[in-house]
């Protein structure tokens, strides 16, 4: 629990508890009967939105954002949008448009560029395809960044874009080009980068613990997570001097297959080249409305730093081996080995719309 003293009252259920000790594991409770209480929260990993949703979020966008009012209310109200949730929407919509010319959609990004309250640079990729796109993007922007400006920078990926910070030079920041890369390269350079990730970190410590590499000193009780994460840390710095340990090439493997969607990126890029999907750069004064909810994230991103590895863990080079990550990973898709009949049957099965699951 972060932000959280002994003293506090927390709200769990239709209950109120007084935190009275917080360990290094733990966190100790007395009931606070009709005491004002807050909801405490934690911070985990997000889920992130899935390509293909994201796809349906950006048309979906485009298409009200090409709108006029009249059909845009008709649009909305048949869709079972309230008035005032109608009127947002186009506000926000309309605010946007004014503020960079254009909305990001599913056929367009948008590369805007301010100055923060520091002087310095912000420069954020509207994009609608989700974090499982986005994650693995940052990470290319970020070697970018060292390879060609010579900055260290983490830019902080989210569903919704892309935020870089750029130290103000007396130049003019890039935009377009720090986001564009070559379809066959993203792969390997998103490869060769994740093992310097907070991802890889937490990743390595779950495979780890599930391979039975990080036992408990007494079992039957709970082991705390920051000694976890040590543990983990220091079986890492053995483990990345062998280019064929198990353990390394599986969270790779589940970095690059669960996790990210390297697949649905590349596709990206290669519509980029295509120009079947267009970028477009603008410069504001003040972050557009879109940037608003985007910069908050960012800031709690850094707020909360958890398994980011140390600056020279993460100059380290994993090594790899990349013939049996290969073999590992694979080349065919997982959606090429389906069935497309089949999976339209599972799906109509699953919700009883077939004849022998009541289905009409």
């Amino acid at each position: 629990m972060y932000e959280s003293r002994p003293g506090d009252v927390i709200s769990l259920g239709a209950t109120s508890w007084r935190i009275t000790e917080i360990t290094h594991d733990r966190v100790l409770v007395i009931p606070a009967p009709g005491q004002p209480a807050r909801l405490p929260f934690w911070r985990g990993d997000s889920v992130g939105r899935p390509a293909e949703l994201g796809a349906a979020v950006g048309a979906f966008t485009g298409e009200l954002a090409a709108l006029g009012r009249t059909e845009f209310d008709e649009r909305c109200q048949s869709m079972g949008f309230a008035g005032f949730a109608t009127d947002n929407l186009y506000q926000l919509l309309r605010d946007q448009r004014e503020a960079t010319g254009v909305v990001p959609s599913d056929s367009t990004f948008v590369v805007e560029r301010f100055r923060d309250e520091l002087g310095d640079w912000r420069v954020i990729l509207h994009s609608p395809y989700g974090l499982r796109v986005h994650g693995p993007l940052a990470l290319a922007v970020g070697r970018r960044l060292r390879e060609r400006y010579g900055i260290d920078e983490k830019p902080t990926a989210s569903d919704d874009g892309i935020i870089v910070r750029l130290p103000d030079s007396g130049e003019t920041p890039p935009g377009a080009d720090l986001f564009v890369f070559d379809a066959d390269e993203v792969e390997p350079v998103v490869t060769a980068e994740v093992g310097g990730s907070a991802l890889f970190a937490s990743r390595f410590r779950e495979c780890a613990a599930r391979a039975l590499l990080l036992p408990r000193r007494h079992p039957g009780k709970r082991s705390p997570l920051w000694h976890q994460r040590q543990r983990a840390a220091q079986l890492l710095d053995i483990a990345r001097k062998y280019p064929d340990f198990p353990i390394v090439l599986e969270t790779v493997r589940e970095c690059l297959q669960d996790v990210y969607d390297v697949p649905a990126l590349t596709e990206l890029m290669r519509r980029v080249a295509q120009r079947r999907l267009r970028v477009v750069e603008v410069e504001t004064a003040t972050p557009s409305p879109f940037a608003a909810s985007l910069l908050f994230g960012y800031v709690g991103a850094f707020m909360y730093e958890g398994d980011s590895p140390l600056a020279e863990r993460r100059a380290a080079a994993l090594a790899l081996d990349t013939v049996l990550l290969s073999e590992l990973l694979g080349r065919v898709e997982l959606r090429e080995l389906l069935d497309p009949a089949v999976v339209a049957s599972t799906s109509a099965q699953l919700q009883h719309l077939t004849e022998e699951r009541g289905g009409t």
